[in-house]
C-alpha cells in the first residue's frame, strides 16, 4: 500500500481516468458476451437459464494489522463477492511497488489495512488498476471493533460507486414476512441476510411490507384488529400507527418516489381498485375502475407512471397507467398469468412472477412490455420479485429448498444465495440506500 493515505480525498482526475478504463473494459467484455447469452435465450414462453454475469477480476489482498483486519478482510471480501460485479481472488499483500501489467485490462487490486487509533481502529482502503498500476480509489475510515461490518459496508459501496458510478447496496436492508404458525410478522435484516430481526410483535398476520423512500418507514397490511389494514412503523420509534383502515381489504402498499403519496388496493367500493392516499391519510384518489380485480401497483422511478396487475382481461396481467390513472394499457404480451409487477430503479425494466405449468417463475422485460425473459426455472415456485436499490440484484421468495425463504440473485437470475432459514419467509422489500446527513424527506 502506498505511504501517503489521507482520510477522504478528492478524486484525483488521474484516478477518475483509471476508474474510466477499467469501466471501459468490463464494458467492451460485456458487449462481447452478453450476445452470446442473449444467443443462448429463448423467449419467456419456454423459459431460460441465465448464463451469469460478466465481472470483472479483483485480487483481495490479506489485510495488514491485527486481529480486527481479518475481520474486516472477511466483511469486504464477502461484499465484493455478492456485488455481482467481481470475480474476488485472495492474495498476499503488496512487498514491493506494483508493476503496470498491461495484459490485466479491466483488472482491480485492492489493498486494506488497520491501524490502532485512538480509542479505536483506522482501515485505509486502496484499489489500483493493474493494467497502469496507479492508485484509482484511496480513503480512511475510523471505527470501533463492534462497527467493523458496518464500516467495511461502507468501503465496499464506496469501492463500486468510484469503479462503477453506482453505489453499492452492502448498506442496504431488506424487510420480509416470517410466518410462524398462524401468526405472520414483519422482520429486518442486513442486505446479505445477516442479522435479522423482529420488527412488528403484533401475534397477528402481516403482509407486504414497502420501505419509505427516506429509509426509517415502513406501510404493511396487518390483521391485528381483524381488517386488513395497512399501518406505518416508524423505525426510529419503533412502533406502529393506522394509515388506511377503510372497511374491506387495505393491501399491496407502495410509495411514491417522493414520498408523498402511497398506491394501495381498496375494496371501498366493494371491487379490488387502485388508489392514491396522501401520507398524511387525508386525501384518497381512486386510479383504476372496472369489475375486476385491480392490485399490486408499484410506481416507475420518475412517478408519472404505476404498473399493476388486473385480470380485466380474463386472467392477471401486468398494465400500466399514468400517474393519474389515465392511458391504461396492456404490457405483458406473453403468458397466461402475470403478477407482482416492480420497476427497476432506472425505470428501463420490470419484473413480474409468471404462472407457467402451475408453477411461478421471476421475469424480467423491458418497460414497454418488450424482450421478457425468465430467469429462474426449475427450482420451485419463484415469487415476489423487488429490485435492489442498485438494480443489479432481485430479492425473490422461492420454495426451491421446501419451505419458502428469502433469495438474492443477479438480475440475470446467476448467482442465486439464500439468504433466510428456518421459518418460512417471503414478501422480500428491499429497503433504500441511508440517506446522508442534511438530506430530508417528504413531509
Amino acid at each position: 500500500m502506498a505511504s501517503n493515505s489521507s482520510s477522504r480525498p478528492g478524486t484525483r482526475p488521474t484516478r477518475r481516468a483509471a476508474s474510466l478504463r477499467v469501466l471501459t473494459a468490463v464494458l467492451v467484455l460485456a458487449s462481447v458476451l452478453v450476445p452470446m447469452r442473449a444467443r443462448t435465450q429463448t423467449d419467456v414462453r419456454t423459459g431460460i437459464k441465465a448464463s451469469g454475469t460478466v465481472k470483472a477480476p479483483l485480487l483481495l489482498a490479506s489485510f495488514r494489522g491485527g486481529g480486527a483486519a481479518q475481520d474486516a478482510h472477511d466483511v469486504a471480501r464477502h461484499d465484493f463477492d455478492l456485488s455481482g460485479v467481481f470475480a474476488v481472488a485472495d492474495v498476499e499483500p503488496l512487498a514491493k511497488k506494483l508493476e503496470p501489467d498491461p495484459g490485466a485490462q479491466g483488472a482491480v487490486r485492492v489493498e486494506g489495512m488497520v491501524e490502532a487509533s485512538g480509542d479505536g481502529f483506522q482501515f485505509t482502503g486502496e484499489v489500483f488498476d493493474l493494467a497502469t498500476a496507479e492508485s484509482m480509489f484511496k480513503r480512511s475510515y475510523p471505527f470501533h471493533r463492534a462497527d467493523v461490518r458496518e464500516t467495511m459496508h461502507r468501503f465496499a459501496d464506496d469501492v463500486l460507486e468510484a469503479l462503477t458510478g453506482e453505489r453499492g447496496i452492502c448498506e442496504t436492508k431488506v424487510a420480509f414476512i416470517r410466518s410462524t404458525g398462524r401468526v405472520k410478522e414483519v422482520w429486518v435484516m442486513d442486505y446479505d441476510g445477516l442479522n435479522p430481526y423482529q420488527l412488528t410483535h403484533d401475534r397477528s398476520l402481516a403482509l407486504s411490507p414497502a420501505w419509505a423512500p427516506w429509509g426509517t418507514e415502513l406501510v404493511f397490511t396487518t390483521y391485528k384488529r381483524g381488517n386488513p389494514d395497512l399501518y406505518l412503523f416508524d423505525l426510529r420509534r419503533g412502533a406502529s400507527y393506522p394509515f388506511s383502515t377503510r372497511p374491506g381489504p387495505n393491501i399491496a402498499p407502495c410509495y411514491s418516489p417522493d414520498g408523498k403519496w402511497i398506491a394501495c388496493s381498496l375494496y371501498r367500493d366493494g371491487n379490488a381498485e387502485i388508489y392514491l392516499i396522501s401520507r398524511d391519510a387525508q386525501t384518497a384518489k381512486r386510479l383504476t375502475r372496472n369489475p375486476r380485480i385491480d392490485s399490486g401497483p408499484c410506481f416507475s422511478p420518475s412517478g408519472d407512471q404505476i404498473a399493476f396487475s388486473s385480470d380485466r382481461s380474463g386472467s392477471p396481467q401486468i398494465y400500466v397507467m399514468d400517474g393519474d390513472g389515465v392511458n391504461q394499457r396492456l404490457l405483458t404480451q406473453e403468458g397466461k398469468y402475470n403478477d407482482s409487477p416492480r420497476w427497476s430503479p432506472k425505470g428501463d425494466r420490470i419484473t413480474y412472477a409468471a404462472r407457467h405449468d402451475g408453477i411461478f417463475d421471476v421475469v424480467v422485460m423491458d418497460a414497454n412490455g418488450q424482450r421478457p425473459f425468465q430467469i429462474t426455472s426449475g427450482a420451485g415456485h419463484n415469487e415476489n420479485p423487488q429490485w435492489s436499490a442498485d438494480g443489479r440484484k432481485i430479492y425473490f421468495s422461492s420454495t426451491r429448498s421446501g419451505r419458502r425463504q428469502v433469495y438474492m440473485m443477479n438480475a440475470d437470475g446467476s448467482d442465486v444465495v439464500q439468504l433466510t432459514r428456518g421459518d418460512e419467509c417471503f414478501n422480500p422489500a428491499a429497503g433504500p440506500r441511508p440517506k446522508r446527513p442534511g438530506v430530508s424527506r417528504a413531509g
